[in-house]
């Protein structure tokens, strides 16, 4: 069943994207378009000694956008301190929130939240205080909590906002195999959704392949089926709802539209183990005996291989890597240059990158597909850490998965704050992937998953491995 999220994990980019899009404060233009030099350094002191924290944001404001970084900080440090229980104050806590993964500090930290900000009557109504909420109760998932999961999720005020964090908090179920739970999420979205009524058809859809999913892990294959059909004829952009509706069809054994799907799902290589293994029933369905299958069904997968290999062929670069020095999850120093003459797959991701972390079981493929070539290396690297402790965090994440990865460091730098293997390969995004050859150039990246089904992930990253080999 594959309900892994093949969205890109960019949202530091779309961040940055969207602050480079917004309207410039026009008061912070004065200031910035100012050449009295006498007029603005008195105005600068003037905010400084404000007792209104917009104003001193303002001045902050001023110093980012002047690039003078010290400044910048210095003056952020004091708004936290001026203004203890103000907007910058409160960003910084729910953000702490959102970054935290253990679920009982981050209770802690609700309360806290909660004390010391509700009574500003500026952040009464902050939509944070329910997003927080909801973020306490998902870093119950997967601790066999299922009570406080429910307990934060229902805390929550805004009642429309409750009825999708219903359903956000039972697709993250499904990455942390709370299935059941998962279940009784979504259906408490339905429940909600049925007393409230006029809900978004686009929120129906997308409510319809969450319910998909967690119907068909629990087995209930005629049940969810509907939900699986709604999300399909719904046209959900989600590239994971054909494969879904295609797994509902073979389960309840509707060959008859289901063979022209596994068909086209067993040549694209986006087949699941189930839809391969039933796929010989199918073809007796459709054709009314097993004559001919074996043949027929090795030219399908000889068409997916073939396919791959062309249009990589027409992807191959020749780029000059950059060799980045970085550490492993020892502290040791590691550069790409320490395995010149070899074929070095890079694979950037975080622990917070939903897509990165899904496509790790079709990596793990692929690294045990090449575990004994010497010349073949793979290296994970983490990069973009929202927290200060990247290498705890990434090493604790793959050994719990039980992943053979070798795991590479890209920490920020303490003078710049930039992760110099993430800039030196220029990332848009991630997961990022780079091929690179015995010779230590470029052949072949990519931005995302990869893919989209498991034989055409592995096909496609086997397939760039052996022509950057040839390189």
């Amino acid at each position: 069943m594959k309900y892994l999220f093949t969205l890109l994990c960019i949202g530091i980019m779309l961040y940055a994207g969207a602050q480079n899009r917004q309207r410039v404060n026009p008061l912070l233009k004065e200031l910035t378009d100012q050449k009295d030099q006498q007029v603005l350094a008195a105005k600068l002191k003037t905010l400084e000694d404000s007792q209104k924290e917009e104003d001193v944001k303002l001045l902050a404001d001023y110093y980012n956008a002047t690039g003078n970084k010290q400044k910048n900080e210095e003056i952020t440090k004091l708004i936290m301190t001026r203004f203890p229980n103000g907007a910058m104050a409160f960003d910084e806590a729910a953000n702490n929130i959102y970054n935290e993964r253990d679920p009982l500090a981050n209770e802690k930290r609700l309360k806290a939240l909660i004390a010391t900000f509700s009574s500003n009557p500026a952040l009464a109504n902050n939509r944070m205080f329910n997003a927080s909420r909801y973020y306490v109760a998902i870093t119950f998932l997967g601790k066999n909590k299922p009570e406080k999961v429910k307990e934060y999720l229902e805390a929550i005020t805004d009642t429309t906002y409750k009825t999708n964090a219903y359903s956000y908090a039972a697709r993250e179920a499904i990455g942390t195999g709370d299935y059941v739970l998962g279940e009784q999420l979504i259906r408490k979205t339905f429940a909600d959704v049925a007393r409230r009524g006029n809900v978004n058809p686009a929120d129906m859809v997308e409510y319809s392949r969450i319910a998909g999913h967690l119907f068909y892990l629990n087995g209930k294959y005629k049940e969810g089926f509907p939900y699986a059909k709604a999300a399909y004829d719904g046209k959900s952009l989600w590239k994971d709802v054909k494969p879904m509706y295609l797994d509902y069809l073979v389960a309840n054994h509707d060959y008859k539209e289901a063979y022209p799907m596994m068909e086209e799902a067993i040549r694209t290589g986006n087949a699941s183990a189930e839809v391969k293994a039933q796929f010989k029933n199918a073809y007796v369905a459709a054709k009314g005996s097993d004559a001919g299958f074996t043949e027929y069904e090795a030219s399908l997968y000889t068409a997916m291989k073939e396919s791959i290999k062309a249009e990589l062929a027409k992807k191959m670069m020749n780029e000059q890597a950059f060799d980045f020095h970085i550490t492993d999850l020892n502290g040791k120093a590691v550069s790409l240059s320490d395995f010149r003459g070899k074929t070095v797959v890079l694979d950037f991701w975080a622990t917070w990158c939903a897509p990165c972390k899904a496509s790790f079981p079709n990596m793990q493929a692929a690294v045990t597909k090449y575990k004994n070539d010497p010349n073949v290396v793979f290296l994970f690297i983490h990069t973009w850490e929202t927290n200060n402790t990247p290498a705890k965090d990434a090493g604790s994440y793959i050994r719990d998965k039980k992943f053979t990865f070798n795991v590479l460091i890209d920490a920020k730098d303490p003078v710049t704050k930039a992760n110099n293997a993430a800039v030196g390969y220029k990332l848009k995004g991630i997961p990022a992937k780079f091929i690179i050859d015995k010779n230590g150039k470029i052949r072949f990246n990519s931005l995302g998953g990869g893919a989209g089904g498991n034989d055409a992930f592995v096909e496609e990253i086997s397939t760039m491995i052996e022509l950057a080999k040839a390189a």
